[in-house]
Parts: structure tokens; C-alpha cells; sequence
């Protein structure tokens, strides 16, 4: 007979699940760019599974109040968490490299979503959250001057303050979410729906389909799968599950392994091999988000409690 798994160790399979997937994702991301496919193409491919997946428990809520969010707060995190943030995440791609937006959207969303918090929460800022804080700010100014050390430094700053722009639209969203007290699993699925009713219009629009279709379909569906599925709903749920298991300090650790583990899958995938800055910058915004969610704390008073114990 099976036995099952404890709290801790479930805690740390959800989480490893989520930073698996959102460090795929982030590849993945760079890769289509790469291959010709345009953000607007991977905007589309990240809703449209999930949308379709999440439409009848959407139904099922109730579309008068979208399951208690009501309309007017689902537009706005729908916004922030969907096309908003995608287009300007996947955008960034096209000018810069995979480890800058690796390193620069968790860390401004971290940022901005302490200053939001502080301000739209009333969530006071602790010591440690401020020298996460700085840690990080040392980070983002290595990748700048990484970016005007090679030609074209210029396109590579556009796509830096891109990914700013993506990270600061999560920090707000999770801020709003916070004050708002919403449900993950509603939020989450109300988001995705909302997010391909508000975008397929515009790609209808404004895109040109065109690449998109001359893409091989073994490449469009893996794109859909680690976008669609993966990052929009399972990695988010799994997050989300690891947080109940192990608590907010603990789980943080996951999100701050993904700027470590995203740039070493691009050196086989992608050929990007990161220089020393964009790895001094990677190691401070790492340590940066350590400190500033609580997770070398949380290390610490495990130890300091398994010491007494002893």
C-alpha cells in the first residue's frame, strides 16, 4: 500500500512542479520569437487552451458576478494578469536575451508588488524585505550595463523596460488580488477566460496570421500546451498549492528559482550563453528574492528549531 506523501513533501513536488513549468515557459517563449512566431501569435496560444479548459467552471460560477469578483475587478486583474502582461512580456523578447527577461520581470514584479502592497494593502515593509529589496536593484543595474556593452545596446534597453512593464502589471495584480481578498482558482480561471474574450478581437484586428499558420503544428501545439496550460493554469494552481503545504516563505523559493534555472535551459535550447554580468545580475535579484519573501528565514528557523531539538 502506498503511503502518502507528507504535507513538506507534497509542498515541494507542487512547487518544483510550478518552477518547472514556468522555467519551460520561459524558454519556450524566447524560442518562438526566435522562430518566427510573434507575440501577439504566443499571446493567442497562451489563452486559448486555457480559456476553453476554464470556460464551463467560469459558466458554472456565474457570469452575472464572474463567481463573486464582480465584473468591473475581473476586467481590471484580467487585464494586468493577461494581454497586457503578455504582450509585453513576449515583446521583450524580441529584443533582448532570454536571461534579462528571466531576471528582470521576477524582479520588478517583486518590486513593484512591495510598493503596491504597501500602498494599496497597508502591508508594512520589513527590514528584510528591504535588503532583498537592494539586492535586487544591484541586479537590474548589472543587466543594464550588460545591455550597453554589446552593439545594438539600445534595442536590448527597449526590451529590458518591456519586461519591466511585465513584471510591474504582476506586482500590481497580485497587490490588487490581496486587497481584494479574491480566490485563487476563480481569479485564475476568470482571468484566462476574460483575457481571449478581450484579446481574440484585437488579434483578429491587428494581426497577421500568417506566421503562426506556416509554423510547424508540433511546435504551435507545444507552444500552446506550455503556455495554455502550463503557465496560465497548472503552474499557477501548483504555486498555489505549495503555498498552503509550506507557507508563503517557503513556497517564495520557488519563484525565485526560475531566473537561475530558465538561462541554464537556454544554453542547450536556445545557444544563449549568459555573460558575466547577466550572472552577477542573476545571482543578486536570486538572493534578492530569497531574502525579500522569507525564504532564507524560513531555512533558518528550520535549522535553529531542528538544533534545539537536538
Amino acid at each position: 500500500m502506498t503511503r502518502p506523501l507528507s504535507p513538506v513533501a507534497a509542498g515541494l513536488a507542487w512547487g518544483g512542479l510550478a518552477a518547472a513549468i514556468w522555467s519551460v515557459y520561459t524558454v519556450l517563449a524566447r524560442l518562438g520569437i526566435k522562430l518566427g512566431l510573434t507575440p501577439l501569435d504566443l499571446t493567442l496560444l497562451r489563452f486559448t487552451p486555457g480559456a476553453l479548459v476554464m470556460l464551463p467552471f467560469v459558466w458554472r460560477w456565474g457570469l452575472r458576478d464572474l463567481g463573486g469578483i464582480g465584473w468591473p475587478r475581473a476586467v481590471v486583474l484580467a487585464t494586468l494578469s493577461g494581454p497586457l502582461f503578455s504582450v509585453l512580456m513576449m515583446s521583450g523578447f524580441a529584443y533582448a536575451p532570454l536571461a534579462h527577461g528571466a531576471v528582470i520581470a521576477p524582479a520588478c514584479q517583486m518590486l513593484s508588488g512591495i510598493a503596491f502592497a504597501a500602498w494599496l494593502a497597508r502591508t508594512p515593509l520589513t527590514r528584510e524585505t528591504a535588503l532583498g529589496a537592494a539586492c535586487v536593484l544591484v541586479g537590474l543595474s548589472f543587466m543594464g550595463g550588460d545591455a550597453l556593452r554589446h552593439a545594438g545596446g539600445e534595442s536590448v534597453l527597449l526590451g529590458d523596460a518591456l519586461f519591466v512593464g511585465a513584471g510591474c502589471c504582476w506586482g500590481l495584480f497580485g497587490a490588487l488580488s490581496r486587497r481584494w481578498e479574491t480566490d485563487a482558482m476563480r481569479v485564475t480561471g476568470v482571468a484566462v477566460v476574460l483575457s481571449l474574450a478581450m484579446f481574440a478581437p484585437l488579434y483578429a484586428w491587428l494581426a497577421d496570421p500568417g506566421s503562426l499558420l506556416a509554423a510547424a503544428p508540433g511546435f504551435v501545439a507545444l507552444q500552446a500546451t506550455a503556455h495554455g496550460l502550463g503557465a496560465g493554469l497548472v503552474a499557477v494552481l501548483a504555486y498555489s498549492r505549495a503555498v498552503v503545504l509550506l507557507g508563503p516563505g517557503r513556497a517564495a523559493f520557488f519563484g525565485a528559482v526560475v531566473p537561475g534555472t530558465a538561462p541554464l535551459l537556454a544554453i542547450p535550447v536556445l545557444g544563449e550563453i549568459p555573460s558575466a554580468l547577466q550572472v552577477a545580475g542573476l545571482l543578486a535579484v536570486v538572493v534578492g528574492l530569497l531574502l525579500a519573501f522569507g525564504a532564507v528565514r524560513a531555512v533558518l528557523d528550520r535549522r535553529r528549531a531542528a538544533t534545539r531539538r537536538a
